[in-house]
């Protein structure tokens, strides 16, 4: 894969600043305005951040360690120079800059997954080598530290994400409704067996799909061909040729091939879900 690299000198700043165009470069110096959340932060060019390989708890709604993950990237790049390190992507859906980063060759992912302040979250498509990472993760898992002392965290999938509401009509945008699920396990997954169900019971069997760790699944309610490949963005259909999640409260529970609970999460219209 094909690296850039740059310079950036962080620096305190308003948190509230503008995103420029997606067109825009990136830049090549830059101070930082702010630091939102454990994985996110403004340069003072305006450009936001995304931090990569890692997803860190939301602060909106809040959830377990999400101060706590913000306070450690403060801490870890105050006063600091980043090195900050690009992909073949450099620009999310948002605009924001995809970037790695290191501080006299330490990595800001690596410390924040080694305080179990965040899981292992990969954008597909993506190269780098994960090994040290995973080990990262693994010992924060073992040790119980931060998110791995959640009951949101013991299982091997976690739902990053709950789209019970698709954009527009739901009956005419049915795949609009959709779960991000990452496999934050240190091994790569057979979904086969796996079924997810709603909040009276409904249930789908999900296909034969290998989920390498770190790379999330989106489960879509509609109908379409599964995407398998961990190159691209992996993708199953539960077939449905009408909505599934009630748009005002539903619960989605994932069960593993042997019925046990894997991950669940509740949408409701107080939800903001990321």
């Amino acid at each position: 894969m094909r690296w850039l690299l740059l310079v950036a000198t962080l620096l305190a700043a308003d948190p509230g600043s503008s995103s420029p165009p997606s067109s825009a470069p990136p830049p090549a110096t830059a101070s930082v305005a702010s630091v939102y959340d454990g994985d996110t932060f403004t340069l003072s060019t305006g450009d936001k951040v995304r931090l990569k390989w890692v997803n860190t708890p939301e602060l909106k709604p809040p959830e377990a360690y999400a101060i706590e993950a913000r306070e450690a990237t403060k801490a870890f790049v105050s006063g600091k120079t980043l090195q900050l390190l690009y992909g073949d992507t450099v620009r999310d859906g948002y605009g924001r800059l995809i970037a790695g980063v290191e501080i006299d060759g330490a990595s800001l992912t690596q410390h924040v997954l080694e305080l179990g302040l965040g899981h292992l979250f990969v954008i597909p498509p993506d190269e780098t080598d994960l090994t040290g990472f995973i080990a990262a993760q693994e010992r924060a898992r073992k040790a119980r530290r931060g998110l791995w002392s959640t009951p949101e965290f013991q299982g091997v999938l976690h739902i990053t994400s709950f789209h019970a509401n698709a954009d527009g009509d739901d009956r005419e945008n049915v795949n609009g409704e959709y779960l991000r699920i990452c496999n934050i396990s240190a091994e790569t997954l057979d979904l086969s067996g796996f079924r997810i169900a709603d909040i009276s019971g409904n249930s789908w069997e999900w296909p034969k799909v290998l989920l390498p760790p770190g790379n999330t699944v989106k489960v879509h309610a509609g109908r379409g061909a599964t995407q398998a490949d961990p190159n691209d963005q992996i993708a199953i259909y539960l077939g449905n040729a009408s909505p599934i999640w009630n748009n005002k409260l539903d619960r989605a529970t994932i069960y593993d091939r042997f019925g046990r609970v894997v991950d669940a999460r509740e949408h409701s219209v107080q939800e903001e879900t990321p």
